[in-house]
């Protein structure tokens, strides 16, 4: 889904209109026009802005020369309405405007320069349309897909941690609770010390840290599982012979579950009943096919 860049002055306006209007939204027709509307009206009063320049040029030029458009006279090109041109309209009616026509005359030549004035004219002003209509496309498609219709829905996720102190015995799998909530959109979702996908599956990530106590021997090994509760299938393992004898392990696991799972993390921790201060965290993310 095309989305607004972050800097607009330096992304390519026109590939993003197409990457936008290529990409479909499931927007009900209102919001395209609650978009519209601001985009719209920037668009509009940039087409009838004008400066000094303009007025000057509407009070001085010669009668006869035309506007933007050409001298083509037809059936068609009388019923074309012409863009209202505020800056010579002002010009051209400017308080003693009569009475300063008679001390303007323009000979053949300088009629001829505000013919090529004209032209000059004609091509900014198309220039600026094709400027103003690439902003209001722009600006348009920006607020549409800001808007809750146009944007992806989110993968459900969560996580969880356990910071000690607490203890593992050893020789036995336990089933650590990872009971504070860092955030949950579910789902997966996760209670305590299991979690549960949804109609998705989803990749489970756990990581597990202890500590040896200073009374005791370090720990043999550590094995953490990612477990299916009601058929006690090993989703992930992952392993650790401690043979360096250290005092402090770190081990984490990832795998994916499949959906509508429970699921738990379970720890086996190889020695005595010798580990205190604990911590872990459990992560869940959908995985959106």
């Amino acid at each position: 889904m095309a989305k607004p860049p972050i800097d607009p002055d330096s992304f390519d306006k026109i590939n993003y209109v197409i990457d936008s209007w290529s990409t479909g939204c499931d927007a009900p027709w209102y919001i395209y026009i609650e978009t519209m509307k601001p985009a719209a009206l920037e668009a509009f009063i940039v087409l009838i802005s004008f400066g000094w320049a303009d007025v000057l040029r509407g009070r001085l030029r010669p009668k006869g020369l035309g506007r933007r458009t050409s001298k083509r006279k037809g059936r068609w090109n009388r019923k074309i309405p012409a863009f209202p041109e505020i800056g010579n309209t002002i010009g051209k009616n400017l308080p003693f405007a009569e009475q300063l026509e008679d001390y303007v005359k323009w000979g053949t030549k300088t009629r001829f320069l505000w013919r090529i004035d004209n032209l000059v004219q004609m091509g900014l002003f198309w220039w600026l349309v094709a400027d103003v209509v690439e902003d209001f496309a722009f600006n348009w498609t920006s607020l549409l897909y800001e808007s809750y219709w146009c944007q992806p829905d989110p993968p459900g996720a969560f996580s969880y941690t356990f910071t000690g102190p607490g203890a593992e015995p050893g020789g036995t799998w336990n089933l650590p609770a990872f009971p504070t909530e860092d955030y949950e959109r579910p789902f997966p979702s996760w209670g305590f010390n299991n979690g549960t996908t949804g109609d998705r599956p989803a990749q489970i990530t756990a990581a597990y840290r202890i500590s040896k106590h200073p009374s005791f021997d370090p720990p043999g090994s550590l094995t953490v599982r990612i477990v299916a509760k009601l058929t006690g299938q090993v989703l992930a393992e992952s392993f650790d012979d401690n043979t360096a004898g250290a005092s402090e392990m770190s081990l984490p696991v990832s795998g994916l579950v499949p959906p509508n799972t429970v699921f738990e993390v379970r720890v086996f921790v190889a020695g005595t009943f010798a580990y205190v201060e604990d911590d872990g965290v459990v992560m869940g993310l959908e995985i959106k096919e």
